[in-house]
């Protein structure tokens, strides 16, 4: 770690701009007290496991940005080692990245053809079992387009293609394979305001069946979003989605569910220096256990920010929400409900363009109805990041 900032500090090979490739070095140190979501008085069970642990990640990669006419290619690229001081069962090395061709065919025809990998520990909030780790590794490819032959109308459309495969059984959110069809209108205005209708078909196949705890084979959903983008004035905007989503199982009519879902999103520059940004959503989601079969999630969040200097950033945040979980399961409706709140603080510093440095704190309190739900949590980390 100290090597790394001291590399940071005495490295003159910056990057620059208009750079197709550049090399990506980056670092977070950070504190956890209660890496497994525990309960107060509960302990690990996993081998020099600790209810607290130090935490490194190491980040070494490439960036590749090339214009070329009308055509724009991208590529990201991570290799991840995560180390654990106390859990060394939790270790592990990661490749991630992300690539696309921003392609245009006319200026009035457009999209993207994209391919990305993520591969992440599941948290422990949900995940409960503390003697493993659970990878969860996300693969997606897509292909977008944007037709507007009457310039201000638009035709959308999309196909992407996505597997989500976790290395241990993990029932409320087993493995599957999706294919998702998006089509849709969207009318822009001159002021960058826009309004949009979309649709969404998808089909999943759950690469975990399991007939006695009532997981089958796989969904299907429909979704409808109105999208919609104002430029309120030239300090405030608001971007936003509201929607009605309809998740039918292939197998056991007691998993299906239907809800709203939405998103608002404020954003107010009040001077050249601080900005706020208030946010609230609901998000239904496919949470498959004895006692629900999806969970609604309510948040709210505050994020103010400061431009100490040019290269100075402060920012505060804080989040509460309602986490809610519904339908039928097979044994028995516990009703749980799930109340958490967060808040925390940022302090960002590029001395150059090139350069990060970075610390955070965050604390986190959860509050539950279910058996050992319950937990509080505080985080303080620092990172860097250099770009050459």
């Amino acid at each position: 770690m100290c090597y790394f900032f001291s590399y940071v500090f005495t490295c003159q090979a910056l990057a620059d701009s208009n750079d197709v490739f550049n090399m990506v070095l980056g670092s977070t140190y950070k504190h956890d007290s209660n890496v497994f979501r525990l309960s107060s008085g509960l302990q690990p069970a996993g081998a020099g496991a600790q209810r607290w642990d130090n935490i490194l990640r190491t980040d070494l990669g490439f960036k590749i940005n090339k214009n070329y006419s009308l055509q724009t290619f991208k590529i990201d690229y991570a290799y991840v080692l995560t180390k654990y001081n106390n859990a060394k069962f939790l270790d592990f090395n990661a490749s991630n990245y992300k690539a696309a061709w921003l392609w245009s065919v006319t200026p009035s025809l457009k999209g993207n053809l994209s391919a990305d990998r993520k591969v992440e520990i599941i948290n422990y909030q949900d995940y409960r079992t503390t003697d493993s780790k659970n990878i969860r590794t996300t693969q997606a490819k897509g292909f977008d387009f944007d037709w507007s032959p009457h310039n201000n109308w638009h035709l959308l459309g999309g196909y992407t293609m996505m597997d989500s495969i976790n290395s241990q059984t993990f029932l409320p959110e087993t493995s599957f394979k999706l294919n998702m069809i998006d089509s849709g209108i969207m009318y822009s205005f001159s002021s960058a305001s826009y309004v949009a209708l979309k649709l969404r078909h998808s089909n999943a196949e759950n690469q975990t069946v399991n007939f006695a705890s009532f997981i089958g084979k796989g969904y299907i959903e429909n979704e409808g979003v109105l999208n919609a983008f104002w430029a309120l004035t030239g300090k405030s905007r608001v971007s936003s989605f509201f929607g009605y989503d309809i998740h039918t199982d292939k197998t056991f009519s007691l998993r299906d569910y239907s809800g709203y879902i939405g998103d608002i999103n404020y954003a107010w520059d009040m001077s050249s220096k601080t900005n706020l940004t208030i946010d609230l959503s609901r998000k239904l989601s496919s949470f498959q256990t004895d006692y629900s079969s999806y969970s609604v999630l309510d948040t709210l969040s505050i994020k103010p920010t400061w431009s100490v200097t040019s290269k100075i950033i402060v920012g505060l945040n804080g989040q509460i929400s309602k986490r809610d979980y519904l339908g039928n399961g097979p044994i028995t409706s516990l009703k749980r409900v799930d109340n958490s709140l967060s808040y925390g603080m940022t302090i960002d510093w590029a001395p150059r363009n090139a350069m990060m440095l970075g610390i955070n704190a965050q604390y986190t309190d959860r509050g539950s109805n279910a058996v050992d739900a319950t937990y509080s949590d505080f985080m303080a980390g620092i990172n860097g990041k250099l770009i050459f």
